[in-house]
């Protein structure tokens, strides 16, 4: 009898902010095969009020988005809840040195599987 390797669900659930879908599908897809339950906000806004509702255990925040800010969207949630795992997430990192202090690291785009991966579950395995 063959036994497929299926990852079961594992415990983590993760918040992606950006506001380009076709990131979030990328990140999704490698998320959800490796068994964390993935959530999407596709703007600022909406993230500061999904993490208002749900203790996510990490989020994974595009710098530039339009309106708010990943910086700013940040700022907001830590000041909701200052215990909030949040990840940068940028082609270009050109945040201030005190902006640092709001995130636990940083994934570079375009997104290398395994820098995600390792990231990841660090904050939310």
């Amino acid at each position: 009898m063959r036994c497929t390797n299926i990852n079961p669900m594992k415990n983590g659930s993760i918040l992606v902010v950006d506001d380009e879908p076709i990131n979030f599908k990328l990140l999704n897809a490698i998320l959800e095969r490796e068994g964390y339950s993935v959530s999407y906000a596709s703007n600022g806004s909406k993230a500061i009020e999904m993490a208002t509702k749900t203790d996510y255990n990490l989020i994974i925040m595009d710098l530039k988005m339009p309106e708010i800010n990943g910086i700013e969207t940040a700022r907001q949630i830590k000041k909701i809840k200052p215990n909030t795992n949040i990840v940068a997430s940028s082609a270009i990192n050109n945040m201030e040195r005190n902006e640092y202090l709001l995130f636990n690291d940083f994934i570079s785009k375009p997104i290398n599987r395994g820098q995600l991966l390792e990231i990841v579950e660090k904050f939310a395995g």
